[in-house]
């Protein structure tokens, strides 16, 4: 793995983090995602990282901090995170996440957290590896537009 380089994502990387989006089943083109990056890539309270090896993008891990209610310190979470198919089994999600908490870390967060869909076995073993605990449940609903 020393060929590998965790590197902050720029607008170069857009269609390897679209392909990336894609593996983790969340399809999207390159347009949208080129928008996305951009919407966080300012906010000192969120990050992109890629791991790189010579140019090939092996994966991703987008995360950020959040003030709460219910803790003095802020919280971290990691929204996504994926490694491409092509480069799994080496390690790669564990050094994202390495470098993902240190980020979180310099930034004042004490406690992490992701949601891994239910159907993603391989990512609950991964979290578990890395020192996560399973503490609950999430639920979600689509919002729709509220008449006045």
């Amino acid at each position: 793995m020393s060929g590998i380089k965790v590197r902050a994502a720029t607008p170069l990387d857009v269609d390897e983090l679209a392909r990336l989006m894609a593996e983790l089943g969340y399809p999207t083109t390159s347009e949208k995602m080129a928008a996305r990056l951009e919407r966080v890539s300012d906010r000192q309270d969120y990050a992109t990282f890629v791991a790189d090896e010579d140019g090939a993008i092996a994966g991703m891990i987008g995360l950020f901090v959040s003030p709460t209610l219910y803790r003095d310190d802020l919280d971290g979470v990691i929204s996504a995170l994926v490694v491409s198919s092509d480069f799994r089994g080496r390690g790669i999600a564990g050094l994202l996440i390495d470098h993902g908490e240190r980020w979180l870390y310099d930034r004042g967060a004490r406690l992490v957290s992701v949601k891994p869909s239910t159907r993603r076995e391989d990512a609950h073993r991964l979290y578990k590896r890395c020192g996560y605990e399973h503490t609950g449940l999430r639920f979600t609903k689509v919002l729709e537009e509220v008449d006045g």
